[in-house]
């Protein structure tokens, strides 16, 4: 019996998987592809083409569709201010890639069409005759709105604000348009209900490898280290850099004068760059072959972001390698962790410099906060576990238990106009 086809989008290639999106991609393909035959349509920039990506060939077949690079700050403004559209709808919606949709639903069978992120669902036909789980790993709206509050240079604030309000507008279509809608969390699921009543959600949550990330006990903690990853062409990580450096390392280095803030990741911004001229114990790396080193020797991991939305990746992997965790409240957002068990939790600079303090000076906590959070992320955040929600999803979608899933758009408009959710069974999510 031949395998169930699905058809995937996302907006970049999934390998190498060196930042969050393309993890989760890489290693869901890679758990589903034993019971699913997927075929892969993406969307690839010079340098993502550029890579050897035959590892993929093993679990899907791939499409790649040449996207341009990222726009200068300019451009990207006039495409801000010449539609009335989010610049990612305009980003990634091309003839191109609906182009190569359409042929490989007119050459092939899909049982199930999965797309990553809400702009890239005007990439398929109008009404395609199999169901769509449109997967959400962040709630653009959410994330670009708080990053208004905070962004920097002040002045950037009021465009940051627009695209803010233009997601507002675009991304509860997108929800309404999908047979269902797959959330990182119960608190990206309940936005989504609040602004668009009526869609059903499942939960599709971000995952770690946690056999790859792991504690190295040959390998001891340094005393005075914290340590954060990001890519930072996403903001939220260049700000939370920006406001470690600049309001909560000099608290910490008033007391401990040695403590040292490494930061690895791909693209650093010109500010982030400049952190280590004018502000004492900052490191950038750049990008490095292997993370786990860094996360096995790190005294810390710090996670102080200030805006975003959906779950973090690289908290899931600090955790899954021993390494005791401060995040703010934004930065564990979604994963039900417990202040003080798995993480510590703190949202004011002082707060979160004397967290830092309080594990430097008793290191039996920070090791026994490591050893639980390893614990709680192998029992819970696992991507095996991950797999199989979404895999239960895909099952219902295709129609091997509940065909009363496959609703109209008349039928969501109507609920959405009632101001309320259909029958579905009670949980922390609607579930198809």
């Amino acid at each position: 019996m031949s395998k169930p086809h699905v058809l995937m989008l996302t907006p970049y290639v999934p390998y190498p998987p060196t930042s969050g999106g393309r993890s989760r991609t890489y290693n869901l393909i890679q758990h589903l592809s034993e019971h699913y035959a997927i075929t892969l349509v993406c969307f690839g920039r010079p340098e993502e083409t550029a890579f050897d990506l035959t590892p993929l060939d093993a679990w899907c077949d791939l499409i790649v569709v040449p996207r341009a690079p990222s726009p200068s700050t300019l451009r990207a403004a006039l495409l801000s201010l010449t539609s009335l559209k989010p610049i990612t709808m305009r980003l990634y919606h091309t003839p191109a890639m609906e182009a190569a949709v359409a042929q490989v639903l007119a050459e092939r069978r899909i049982d199930l069409i999965h797309v990553e992120s809400f702009y890239m669902l005007p990439n398929l036909p109008a009404q395609p005759d199999v169901p769509v789980l449109l997967s959400e790993p962040a709630i653009e709206y959410v994330a670009w709105g708080r990053h208004a509050r905070v962004a920097q240079p002040w002045y950037t604030r009021p465009a940051i604000a627009l695209e803010a309000l233009k997601m507002r507008v675009w991304e509860p279509r997108a929800w309404s348009e999908a047979t269902v809608v797959g959330t990182m969390s119960n608190v990206d699921a309940a936005a989504i209900r609040r602004a668009t009543p009526g869609v059903l959600t499942v939960p599709t949550p971000n995952g770690v490898d946690v056999r790859y990330f792991n504690i190295d006990p040959a390998v001891e903690r340094e005393p005075q280290t914290a340590l954060f990853l990001g890519d930072y062409k996403y903001f939220p990580n260049a700000d939370a850099v920006l406001y470690f450096a600049q309001e909560i390392l000099p608290l910490v280095r008033r007391r401990y004068p040695d403590f040292q803030f490494v930061v690895v990741g791909k693209d650093p911004t010109p500010e982030m760059r400049a952190l280590q001229e004018s502000i004492p114990g900052v490191t950038l790396t750049g990008m490095v072959d292997d993370t786990r080193p860094y996360l096995q020797r790190a005294t810390m991991f710090v996670c102080p972001l200030r805006s975003g939305s959906g779950t973090r990746f690289k908290l899931l992997e600090a955790l899954a390698c021993g390494c005791p965790v401060i995040s703010t409240t934004i930065g564990a957002e979604g994963l039900h962790a417990v202040d003080g068990q798995h993480l510590l939790l703190r949202d004011t600079a002082e707060s979160f410099a004397d967290a830092i303090v309080s594990l430097i000076e008793d290191p039996a906590q920070a090791a026994a906060l490591g050893r639980t959070g390893r614990e709680w992320v192998v029992s819970t955040h696992a991507w095996e576990h991950s797999a199989a929600l979404l895999r239960a999803a895909y099952e219902k979608l295709i129609g091997h238990e509940d065909p009363t899933v496959r609703r109209s758009k008349r039928e969501v408009n109507t609920a959405r106009r009632q101001n309320a959710a259909p029958v579905a069974p009670k949980g922390e999510h609607d579930t198809p």
